[in-house]
């Protein structure tokens, strides 16, 4: 009798195993099956005037299957950003002039914003660390040294990093905003393995452009510079802007940060979460667009 007792706990404990491990291949979508973790995405959206936009003015795909969308909401929260800037020597623009843009998009901060500020290289230096202080982060320029060359996926990667620990919740917007050509001189981080690095994060990066170095020349193993930018703003639903037309590019991304971010939040279904997955939002009026990350990588990359 008590060898049956124990045999009838022992089975007892394996089904218990049995059903804890079948619920959590479910949850993450391992094993061939379709994940039912929830998804959340940045939205940037452009509408007109007085237009309150709501889940029933687009259509979600992911992976090419139509997804129903749990909840979409316009977040009116302060930002967590990053100015990052590239301090090379040979960066196609003078002193003077890369400070009028540092100073532009500063000046473009809300109150309940915060910004770190990072002078990269061959590294990545924290000129101003995370703070809502315009009148430190107006000083930033002045620290800024012009030297060697950009190892530009290298500093990306380490701030991607930088904003995840120093995120309060998962709720917060983050965004970063480059200053850059899009040239990458030595970095030891694949470009792909960087663009995914950033999805992860659900990170929005922004680019003020700067004139090529390169002048279009082919590079090894990498996109050409704008490309480059292309392919990280498409990405992660931000968008480029030039650098000479800085105070316009600064009222913009001011504007897409404070009134155009909207968080989506869907579960997926029809799908296999492991695997590359790539987004469309289709608006059902031409007068309202809609951004977001391009795609989001898979679970073994």
């Amino acid at each position: 009798m008590r060898h049956s007792k124990m045999m009838l706990k022992f089975s007892i404990l394996v089904l218990a195993f049995a059903l804890v491990s079948f619920s959590a291949v479910g949850q993450s979508g391992k094993g061939g099956g379709s994940g039912r973790r929830v998804m959340t995405l940045n939205v940037i959206v452009h509408a007109p005037e007085g237009v309150t936009i709501t889940k029933d003015f687009f259509d979600l795909y992911d992976s090419g299957v139509h997804q129903e969308v749990d909840s979409f909401s316009r977040m009116d929260s302060g930002s967590r950003i990053v100015l990052m800037i590239d301090s090379s020597q040979n960066l196609k623009i003078d002193t003077a002039a890369l400070s009028k843009v540092v100073v532009a998009l500063i000046n473009e901060l809300y109150e309940d914003d915060e910004m770190m500020i990072v002078g990269f290289n061959e590294s990545a230096e924290i000129i101003e660390d995370m703070t809502p202080d315009l009148k430190k982060l107006q000083t930033s320029p002045t620290k800024l040294v012009r030297k060697g060359f950009p190892n530009l996926y290298d500093a990306l990667i380490a701030v991607s990093d930088a904003l995840s620990h120093q995120a309060k919740t998962g709720m917060e917007k983050r965004a970063i905003i480059l200053i850059s050509d899009g040239y990458d001189s030595e970095s030891k981080t694949k470009f792909d393995d960087m663009l995914a690095t950033l999805q992860e994060e659900n990170v929005v990066l922004f680019a003020i452009q700067t004139p090529d170095r390169t002048r279009g020349a082919l590079l090894r193993d990498k996109p050409k510079p704008p490309a480059a930018l292309e392919k990280l703003t498409t990405g992660t639903g931000g968008a480029i802007f030039s650098a000479t037309k800085i105070e316009e590019a600064a009222k913009a991304i001011s504007e897409d940060l404070r009134k155009n971010w909207y968080r989506l939040v869907y579960t997926p279904s029809g799908i296999n979460t492991i695997n590359l997955r790539r987004f469309l939002l289709i608006s059902h009026d031409q007068k309202i667009t809609l951004r977001t990350k391009g795609s989001h990588p898979g679970t073994f990359r």
